[in-house]
């Protein structure tokens, strides 16, 4: 064969050689978009932003509590709209707390729901932590503020990424309008609303560039922990920064069966509490009430009527651990977080 013919030959298996790779790159990223989780590289802010419609809480809410009896009957700030929204189009409702002396140097939590929307247990959980740490309490609205009573279907755009932007704009709001010390800044979800907590700590480009200088670190309650690199079912784990996770083994809204090895031993602590169903820690006489130990109802969920069984032991050691969870962090350094 002559040399000039085998150049032309050697240069044609070049070209398409290149060819080849250029499309197993494009492959592999399409691949990695849909498949693997990296969503993050085109996040639809817009699409995770629904308009915020509505201005006032529901008196009533469809768990049929009343809200005045959560809130204001038991010392916490009233549910007004008040803190923008990450795309600053309108004003998330929420009840806000600060501690009668000032809210500099001293913790302050956020408390995001799950799937029913805000029940008597955020008010609660948020009832308990304010006068445990002397903190500042946030309880954040996600749904009634879009004119969503609930997200039962889960995997829609009401769900962890549309919450984690509303985690992020709380935080904005309270560093910037409230001046919290952002070194003792928390969140705490339960089932969507822990599902919620692990994506916002979850190392993630775009979630990474919009927490910077934020929360110090996660609770989540029986979170839904799905992780199928999808939007509506996005990525979890590995961590950016410290989380505490507790599940229930006869759990069947959350089970953690549906959760990636990962999801759950990834997180600083993980706490399995075998015996346990779903939302142990229920305010079932509301957050002025004494609940009922052993107590057990069903939920109103029409995709999935799960039960519920109040355990004050369960309740009890899982406040424990997160006492134990808080004190020991607020003894050592923020790693990347900038504190007012």
């Amino acid at each position: 064969m002559p040399v000039g013919d085998g150049l032309k030959i050697n240069d044609a298996e070049k070209t398409l050689g290149i060819s080849k790779m250029a499309f197993f790159t494009r492959y592999v990223i399409l691949v990695c978009l849909f498949l693997v989780g990296c969503q993050s590289l085109t996040f639809d802010v817009a699409f995770f932003q629904p308009p915020i419609t509505i201005s006032q809480a529901p008196a009533r809410p469809i768990t049929h509590y009343s809200l005045y009896n959560n809130t204001t009957l038991v010392n916490l700030g009233e549910m007004k709209a008040q803190v923008p929204s990450f795309d600053g189009k309108g004003l998330l409702l929420a009840s806000w707390t600060p501690h009668s002396r000032g809210t500099s140097g001293r913790p302050t939590f956020v408390v995001v729901h799950g799937g029913h929307g805000l029940v008597p247990t955020n008010f609660a959980s948020a009832l308990w932590l304010r006068d445990t740490f002397n903190a500042n309490v946030l309880v954040l609205d996600s749904y009634w503020s879009r004119g969503q009573n609930e997200n039962w279907a889960t995997r829609t755009r009401f769900g962890a990424n549309m919450r984690v932007l509303d985690v992020i704009a709380a935080g904005r709001w309270l560093r910037d309008v409230q001046n919290v010390d952002t070194e003792q800044l928390f969140v705490m979800g339960d089932s969507q609303g822990g599902w919620t907590v692990l994506r916002a700590f979850t190392d993630d480009p775009f979630i990474n560039v919009q927490m910077t200088g934020l929360y110090r670190a996660g609770i989540a309650a029986y979170p839904g922990c799905f992780s199928y690199g999808t939007p509506t079912a996005p990525k979890l784990s590995p961590y950016r920064a410290p989380v505490i996770v507790f599940t229930g083994g006869k759990d069947t809204a959350t089970p953690i069966s549906e959760c990636p090895k990962g999801v759950l031993e990834s997180a600083q602590k993980w706490i399995h509490y075998p015996d346990q169903t779903h939302a142990w820690d229920s305010a079932n006489r509301g957050a002025a009430g004494v609940p009922v130990d052993g107590e057990c109802g069903r939920a109103m969920n029409v995709y999935n009527k799960f039960p519920v069984c109040r355990s004050d032991a369960t309740t009890n050691d899982m406040r424990r651990n997160i006492h134990a969870f808080i004190e020991d962090l607020r003894t050592r350094p923020a790693h990347g977080v900038t504190s007012r």
